[in-house]
């Protein structure tokens, strides 16, 4: 779990607020960073319950005290972490608003999958979703900082689609999502079953041909069989 997270963390020393901390000795960007990882694979792991700072630090090999003179709660320092999550995956795509929809619709299809699984993304959100009668400023956090900027790259998709005729002139962007991000939570926190990479793909297909994509999807499967 730790060297999974560990490859997700980045970032800068900004608190969950936004707010540059303020002067005093010079922070330590790798114990930042190992005490981040902990809390954050501790609280994936075994809930709120289990990253409390005794466990962060005996995890991130720190004592108490530098976490306490970092974070003066456990619910701060997990939205510190949540504030730096990052896929790795977003980080290679470059230009991509001005890819063909194709090939946006295809991007969706091969890497949203592999970052549910690779990155235990559908326990997290189970996680978030199950601290909100005792930390409820952590949804708020995980909105900000982890679904609201997919949200605004996933407007893009739709609105390119909107554009080219692809869906209708009149779609709801945002209900749109909507019911795409309804079945997909669905699909992963209601339906029984393991999660795979594949199954994961197969429904993000089959999902998105039922809301109207059914062309981008089949010139990109065209496209990945010919390359």
């Amino acid at each position: 779990m730790t060297q999974r997270w560990r490859r997700t963390l980045s970032g800068d020393t900004q608190n969950s607020q936004g707010k540059a901390r303020g002067p005093g000795r010079p922070r330590d960007p790798q114990t930042d960073a190992a005490i981040l990882d902990a809390a954050l694979g501790l609280f994936v792991a075994n809930g709120l319950d289990g990253a409390s700072f005794e466990k962060i630090a005996r995890e991130a090999g720190v004592t108490r005290a530098t976490i306490y003179r970092r974070w003066s709660t456990r619910e701060t320092l997990i939205a510190d972490a949540l504030g730096r999550l990052k896929e790795n995956a977003e980080q290679d795509f470059g230009e991509w608003r001005a890819l063909p929809l194709e090939v946006l619709v295809g991007m969706m299809i091969d890497y949203g999958p592999k970052g549910w699984v690779e990155h235990d993304a559908r326990r997290l959100l189970a996680r978030i979703i199950g601290s909100v009668p005792d930390a409820p400023d952590l949804l708020g956090v995980f909105w900000e900082v982890y679904l609201a900027p997919r949200r605004a790259a996933f407007n893009v998709i739709v609105e390119r689609a909107r554009a080219e005729g692809a869906l209708p002139a009149d779609t709801d962007v945002d209900m749109f999502q909507d019911m795409f991000s309804g079945a997909l939570m669905y699909e992963l926190l209601l339906k029984p079953g393991a999660k795979t990479e594949e199954g994961l793909r197969s429904y993000f297909t089959r999902l998105l041909k039922e809301l109207g994509l059914g062309d981008a999807v089949a010139r990109h499967l065209a496209n990945a069989q010919s390359a």
